[in-house]
Formats: structure tokens, sequence, C-alpha cells
């Protein structure tokens, strides 16, 4: 449990460079780090993946210019069959890409619901008003919902169909897929939609990636409950990603929000690929702080255990 990389979030308007990055994230006390969707070919360039110290791989990346108008991301549910299988195209990409730099964990994002956002914009306005727990608020949460499901069956197939093509792809080449709690609510999986896909995948090559920020974030709308994720899920998680959450802000250097990442840790499999996903804002210093919360935590979790053993 001692493994802590850093994400590439913290890269941005730092570094230009991946090896830049990575010098930088091995001088913070990380053991490696984590490639996201920012990365571009040019920031790699003619650099050896397997010297990059990667340890896991947010698809999709290395990324490139999406010919459909929207992210790579966002396509895995798409009903335009050739934006799917884009979609698709860049997770092999991705995955070939880990296999590279010799990191065996790819975190997924599987596309979307289309509900207009305008409805979950108002809920989270509500909810920044203080409107919580009110028939107004209510009345919003309930329309949210209700239009979701209505929309969720056709982009979940396809969303199915995607993974299953990348797992497909990614079991002989020994990556595991952690499929990630998202930030919106309109984003899939949704809580009972992870389950459905799980059930669906081989648990030796398909996950969960365990976003505890976004999960949070959803939890404070009311819309899941945060410690319903971890009592179904945390058995098939893939990967982490540590941040701290306040109201509907993530992506908090850790302590400086609600999470009690020590009960967290607790619930985590001892061969989770664990990141810290920490905003570009934060200096060296705030970062080695908020790690630093995260490494007391898996610390307090190894000795429980070497007590519990003896």
């Amino acid at each position: 449990m001692n493994r802590l990389t850093l994400s590439t979030m913290w890269m941005q308007n730092r570094f230009e460079r991946l090896a830049d990055f990575v010098r930088a994230a091995l001088d913070l006390g990380f053991d490696g780090i984590e490639v996201s969707h920012i990365v571009t070919p040019a920031m790699v360039g003619d650099d050896d993946p397997a010297q990059l110290a990667i340890r896991s791989v947010h698809y999709p990346a290395p990324v490139l210019p999406s010919p459909f108008g929207r992210s790579a991301d966002s396509l895995l549910s798409a009903a335009d069959e050739d934006a799917r299988r884009w979609a698709v195209e860049q997770g092999r990409r991705t995955v070939d890409f880990a296999c590279r730099a010799g990191a065996m964990a790819v975190c997924l994002h599987l596309g979307e619901v289309p509900v207009p956002w305008r409805h979950e914009w108002a809920l989270r306005q509500r909810y920044l008003a203080g409107q919580r727990g009110t028939p107004a608020y209510a009345r919003a949460q309930a329309e949210l919902t209700a239009l979701r499901q209505a929309q969720a069956e056709a982009a979940l197939t396809a969303a199915l169909r995607s993974l299953e093509e990348l797992a497909a792809y990614a079991a002989p080449r020994g990556v595991r897929l952690g499929v990630e709690s998202r930030y919106h609510y309109h984003e899939i999986p949704g809580f009972d939609e992870l389950g459905w896909l799980l059930e669906r995948t081989d648990p030796a090559v398909v996950g969960f990636w365990y976003d505890m920020g976004h999960v949070q974030t959803l939890h404070n709308l009311g819309l899941t409950q945060h410690e319903a994720w971890l009592e179904a899920y945390a058995g098939r998680v893939v990967g982490v990603h540590f941040h701290d959450v306040v109201g509907l802000r993530d992506h908090l250097i850790p302590g400086l929000g609600e999470l009690d990442f020590d009960a967290i840790v607790r619930r985590l499999p001892a061969d989770a690929a664990l990141t810290c996903e920490f905003d570009w804002y934060y200096e060296p210093e705030e970062v080695r702080q908020g790690a630093a919360v995260v490494t007391a935590a898996l610390q307090a979790r190894a000795a429980s255990s070497s007590l519990a053993l003896g």
C-alpha cells in the first residue's frame, strides 16, 4: 500500500514535457506517476515510456484530437457507431501505451447518458444556494433522476459493448481496466450501473476505479450514498484517485475537506493502484503535505494489519 503516484493533473500549467513532470513527482517523494488525458504525444516526445515511472494510465492517453467534436471518453457510449468504434480504438491505443510503459492498470471514463446539462446544473446551483432539503430541491432532483433513467438504456448497452471490446484487448496484454466513478450524474456509471457492468465482465480484467472525490460530490448532492459504493464494490477496486472535497469542489489536497482517509484506506484492496489526483494550482509543498495525509493513512492500515497477523 505504499506505491503512491501523482497524476499529471498537477502537470498542467507547469511542465511541457512529461519527463520533467516525472522528475518533479519523484523529487516530491512519489513512487511514480499516472498519465492522464491531458498528456499529448508531443509531451511524451521521443522518451521511452518504460523509463518514465508510469504506474497507471488514464484513458485516453496520450490524447489525440477527436474528429467527432466530443472527447473519446464521452463517446464510448455513443449511439453513433463510427464514433463509438473510434473511441474504442483510442482505448486500445491507451492499453498499448500502458504496456510500453510497464503500467498494469488503465482508468476508464465510460461515456454518458444524453440528459441535457441544464437539469444537473440547476440542481447544483440550488445546492450551492443552500436549498438542499427544500421542496424545490427535491423536485429538481426527482426531475434529473427520472430523465436520466428514461434515457439510460441505449447508452449503457453501448458502454458495455465498448467495455467488453476493450477487456478482450487488455486481457492477453496483462492490463486491468478500472471503470471510474464520475463527477457528473449524467455520466456512466451510476451506482447500480456499475454493478450491472461488473457482473458482466471478468473480475480478473475489469473492476472499479474508485474516485473518492466524485463519489462524495454525488453524495453531497443527495444522488447516491458514498458508503454504498465501498460496501458494494470495494472488493473490485482496481485503482483509486485520492483527493478531498468541500461541497461540490473536488481535487483538493487531503486534509482540506470532508473525507476520512483512514476509514477509506481500510476498505481498499492491497493491490490497488494508488494515485493522488490534485489540482494544478497547489504549490509543491502543499502537494507534499496532501500526500503525507494519504501516506499516514496507508501506514496506519499496514500497522493495523501487522498487529492483526501477530
